[in-house]
């Protein structure tokens, strides 16, 4: 009998590995509860955890051993699949910008929409909600991908060599945001300074630098954008501007 040993998966590549040289029912049960304790070490969104089971489920037909094994073949290839696009279709490099780029609709949504009148929720609470700075924005800015991309972590540390950077946000290990919020007392320069500094010392291939121009300080945002993107060599430098309208 196959008894599983807790959670000994260490990655996703890890797991599709082990996962492909599976061949029956109680192993593949075990596997599972590796893989789910594994996930949630992750803080998967439960949504996601569903969906495995979705993929995951085969049916047992008591009358016939080849039927059972074709149907196990089918979830275990299901699975796989499953686990290859968190890998690389999320997140799709495309789909990310836009989300990004619409955060201000969530905002406004979150914070200038009034809430129903029979709601729990005041007017009144949501209008001294203010973002103060960059820890606020990446607070929120958080809680908005999260559902979206359910292995997204904040504030992760990396070893670049020389010292350690620590990721405001972090996707997967080729994509991070870098979140920025000005200030009165931050020059363009400075801001300018840190985000060369960052495309520097991240190794991620994508760096999506999040700036929430709360001073508007940033004249001519698309030039900005124009300038610094594409700017180190074998990195992908994404920047997206919001300069909000009323917080």
């Amino acid at each position: 009998m196959f008894i599983g040993t807790g959670t000994s998966i260490t990655s996703i590549p890890n797991a599709v590995m082990r996962l492909k040289n599976i061949k029956g029912g109680p192993e593949f049960s075990a596997f599972l509860t590796d893989l789910r304790n594994f996930l949630k070490t992750l803080e998967t969104a439960p949504q996601c955890l569903m969906e495995l089971e979705q993929q995951a489920y085969y049916v047992i037909n008591e009358y016939s051993d080849k039927e059972t094994r074709d149907n196990l073949d089918a979830a275990r290839k299901r699975v796989i699949k499953y686990l290859e696009e968190i890998m690389t279709g999320c997140p799709a490099d495309d789909q990310l910008l836009t989300v990004l780029e619409n955060y201000y609709l969530f905002l406004e949504s979150l914070l200038e929409h009034p809430p129903h009148k029979r709601g729990g929720i005041q007017k009144e609470q949501l209008s001294g909600l203010k973002i103060q700075n960059e820890y606020d924005v990446q607070h929120l800015l958080y809680a908005y991908l999260k559902p979206l991309y359910p292995l997204a972590r904040a504030e992760v540390s990396e070893d670049t060599g020389y010292g350690t950077v620590r990721t405001d946000i972090f996707l997967d290990s080729d994509h991070v945001i870098e979140v920025k919020c000005t200030r009165r007392s931050m020059p363009q320069k400075k801001l300018i300074e840190e985000m060369e500094a960052d495309m520097v010392h991240y190794h991620a291939e994508h760096i999506y630098f999040f700036i929430y121009d709360k001073e508007k300080m940033i004249e001519n945002p698309q030039l900005l954008c124009n300038i610094y993107e594409n700017k180190v060599k074998g990195k992908q430098i994404h920047i997206i501007i919001h300069q909000p309208k009323i917080l």
